[in-house]
């Protein structure tokens, strides 16, 4: 039996565990699928609850780098005990809490932004549902990476230094330190955001009826402002921002 036949169900559609393994195995013929009956419950359950469970086994990590950082500022030991006492109270569980809203948020914002340039820019026909569906569905690409990180983070007690980008090439910057205008943009060259912009290109090139090369110059268009608007504000704020 085939590993196509055996991600459909009996009516021939790819089923839920067909799609699972098809955004990572077969994308285009996962996306067609996702064309004729656009669902995003699935992956959603699955990234909220993945990412819960990891940012409160990483809590811990997460309050340690914070409060590294509020130490590098110029504030008194009043101040400092005040915001630790803040970190490690019930406060600190707001930001799992959280994750279901930030993850749809995420999500609609990046549907609406790829259905405008679609369809007002590019000259496509789709609604919002189709295109949330390929937005959530590629999730699970970016979940790998964030897995990835939170488990490196967990074992090495820190996220500074933790990246799958090509950041890891230059001197680790301390926490609170200022990083450099090459060390931000290295790290959006990132081996998991490139293999979530490729099923992008995928998922856009399906659902549009857009030729492959159409699709990467609307996404990778899109991907490098942000790249730079990020850098800029990054630089600014002295923060990083989606890295």
């Amino acid at each position: 039996m085939s590993t196509r036949h055996n991600n459909q169900n009996k009516n021939g559609e790819m089923g839920v565990i067909g799609r699972i393994i098809g955004i990572f195995t077969s994308p285009r013929e996962t996306f067609q699928s996702i064309d004729k009956r656009p669902t995003w419950l699935v992956p959603f359950l699955i990234v909220v609850i993945v990412t819960m469970a990891l940012s409160y086994f990483t809590l811990d990590v997460q309050i340690h780098d914070r409060q590294a950082i509020m130490r590098t500022k110029d504030l008194s030991q009043e101040q400092l005990d005040a915001i630790q006492s803040q970190m490690e109270g019930p406060f600190k569980y707001i930001g799992v809490l959280a994750v279901p809203i930030g993850v749809i948020i995420a999500w609609s914002v990046l549907a609406a932004v790829f259905l405008f340039c679609g369809n007002t820019i590019m000259g496509g026909d789709v609604n919002f549902k189709r295109m949330f569906s390929v937005v959530s569905w590629s999730g699970l690409i970016g979940l790998v990476g964030t897995t990835i990180i939170m488990l490196l983070a967990l074992s090495k007690g820190t996220f500074n230094g933790v990246t799958t980008s090509l950041a890891v090439l230059l001197p680790t910057p301390e926490l609170g330190a200022h990083k450099t205008i090459l060390y931000r943009l290295l790290s959006k060259i990132d081996i998991f955001v490139i293999w979530e912009l490729a099923v992008w290109i995928i998922g856009v090139s399906v659902i549009f009826k857009f030729s492959t090369k159409k699709a990467a110059t609307m996404i990778l268009s899109l991907w490098g402002i942000w790249v730079v608007i990020s850098i800029l504000l990054g630089s600014i704020l002295n923060v990083s921002i989606g890295s």
